[in-house]
C-alpha cells in the first residue's frame, strides 16, 4: 500500500509552478514544470522519511492532485 500525499500545483507567472503538500504544510516546492516540482517533492519526502524509526517499513509514495490547505 502506498502512502498518499494530497498536493496542490499552482502556476507562478511564466516562471514555473509552486507545489504544496497538505500533510507537510511547511514544505513549499518550486519547479519549472509540474513534473519538475513532483520530482523535487519525492526527493524531499524521501529525505524526510529516511530518519524515521521505521525507515525500512516505509510504503511507496503516491501523489493525489487536490487542494493543499
Amino acid at each position: 500500500m502506498a502512502k498518499r500525499y494530497v498536493i496542490s500545483i499552482e502556476p507562478i507567472g511564466s516562471s514555473g509552478v509552486v507545489l504544496t503538500i497538505a500533510e507537510l504544510p511547511r514544505l513549499v516546492i518550486f519547479g519549472e514544470t509540474a513534473e519538475d516540482a513532483l520530482g523535487w517533492a519525492r526527493e524531499a519526502i524521501a529525505f524526510e522519511l529516511r530518519d524515521a524509526p521505521d525507515n525500512a517499513q516505509q510504503p511507496a509514495l503516491e501523489f493525489v492532485l487536490g487542494r493543499a490547505s
